[in-house]
């Protein structure tokens, strides 16, 4: 009902313009003055009428009836033409027009009208044409052809419907691109956690069925086998730890409440906890915070993690007589941390792919023989718990001089 009023709105508002205009035509051309009255009445009736006439055979319930575009063009010049032909045969009723005078201007306005409908039939044959190209591009995305586009022609809204069409499409594609790589990790973290499950519970049934029937003949022996079975049950807690914490972060739930804490502080207990393993590795582990950094706002637990995770990859990599540098840096409202090593450092293609799910750089890398390999989840979950801290976190390597994992941190 709104719309049928605002276009009844338009409607007169235009016819009202439309006959100011007439008006101001005839007294520029001088009409005598007397006929202006008989002429405006006659303007408004006739464009009144026809109008009317008009506004209800272009209503989509009735024009549509017509077929596609080209017909309902076509409809609508014919209606503008018809408009025009009842207003002319009213003038010249007005104007006592002789019957050769009649004829002439019938046939003129017939023949006008023939071709105002056949320029809109021709217009609409050519609109038809690129609506119905970008009609075939939905059809051939609905039939599974993503990344489908269709030409972009003029500078009208048909050409700007087909240049968001474009948009969507590559959209689409870009979308569907990016779930089948994440299809592809998940497969690929399904087989490695899979494999990482399967070793350690082979490995602690094997050990505890060796201490239950009697195999272990000497308390040191049995000793052994249970010190043996407590490390790979403590790997698969670990394990399910690093699962539980991925699929918090990935399902977007995992909130950390941040305190004010002191970044010095915490560097410095990450580096005393490290040495030891660090020293029987034969690598040198120094850490350096500038001035200016303390407080900052941390969740504790969660970035005592992000640090040993990547203070244990740099460990796993790092070859003897070997240096790994943590250090903090302030740089406007963040600081800056960073863990550097010198081991062999990562292939470029390897680069962007680092922080993925299950990712191992074991063919680019020095690793000892009996390192935990893990399920390749800690960088991904150091990331994704400095991004929940408000951070981002890089990496950037020199092949044969060592890489460096950076994280930004926000200064309370």
């Amino acid at each position: 009902m709104k719309r049928t009023l605002r276009t009844a709105g338009l409607a007169l508002l235009f016819l009202a313009v439309s006959l100011a205009a007439a008006l101001l035509a005839a007294v520029l051309l001088r009409l005598p003055a007397a006929d202006l009255p008989i002429v405006a009445l006659l303007l408004a009736a006739a464009g009144g009428g026809g109008g009317l006439l008009a506004l209800l055979l272009v209503r989509p319930a009735v024009l549509g009836r017509l077929g596609g575009v080209r017909a309902q063009l076509a409809g609508a010049s014919l209606i503008g033409s018809l408009l025009l032909l009842g207003m002319m045969l009213a003038g010249a009723r007005a104007m006592f027009l002789s019957g050769h005078d009649l004829s002439l201007l019938l046939t003129m306005l017939v023949f006008a009208a023939i071709l105002s409908v056949g320029f809109g039939l021709l217009c609409a044959r050519m609109l038809a044409d690129r609506i119905e190209r970008v009609r075939a591009g939905t059809a051939r995305i609905a039939a599974g052809d993503l990344e489908s586009e269709v030409p972009v022609e003029g500078h009208d809204e048909i050409a700007g419907l087909a240049e968001d069409f474009n948009r969507m499409s590559r959209a689409l594609g870009a979308a569907a691109e990016r779930e089948r790589e994440m299809e592809k990790t998940r497969r690929d973290l399904i087989a490695a956690v899979s494999h990482d499950l399967r070793t350690p519970l082979a490995s602690t049934r094997a050990l505890i069925e060796a201490v239950a029937d009697g195999v272990a003949e000497d308390p040191q022996t049995e000793e052994r086998y249970l010190s043996s079975a407590r490390r790979e049950l403590a790997h698969l807690s670990r394990l399910v730890d690093d699962l539980f914490e991925l699929a918090r972060i990935d399902a977007g739930v995992l909130q950390l409440t941040l305190e004010e804490a002191s970044l010095h502080d915490m560097i410095s207990d990450t580096i005393s906890s490290f040495q030891p393993q660090a020293a029987s590795r034969g690598v040198s582990l120094v850490g350096e915070v500038s001035g200016g950094v303390d407080p900052v706002l941390i969740n504790p637990p969660r970035l005592q993690r992000v640090l040993h995770n990547l203070l244990s990859n740099a460990l796993r990599h790092t070859p003897v007589d070997g240096t790994i540098a943590l250090r903090a840096t302030p740089q406007g409202e963040e600081v800056r941390v960073e863990v550097s090593d010198t081991g062999e450092g990562i292939a470029p293609e390897d680069l962007p792919r680092v922080f993925e799910r299950s990712f191992r750089v074991e063919r680019s890398r020095t690793r000892r023989a009996d390192d935990d390999p893990g399920a390749g989840l800690g960088l991904a979950i150091a990331k994704g718990l400095i991004e929940a801290h408000g951070g981002t976190m890089d990496v950037d390597s020199d092949s044969g001089r060592g890489s460096r994992f950076s994280f930004t941190l926000r200064r309370a």
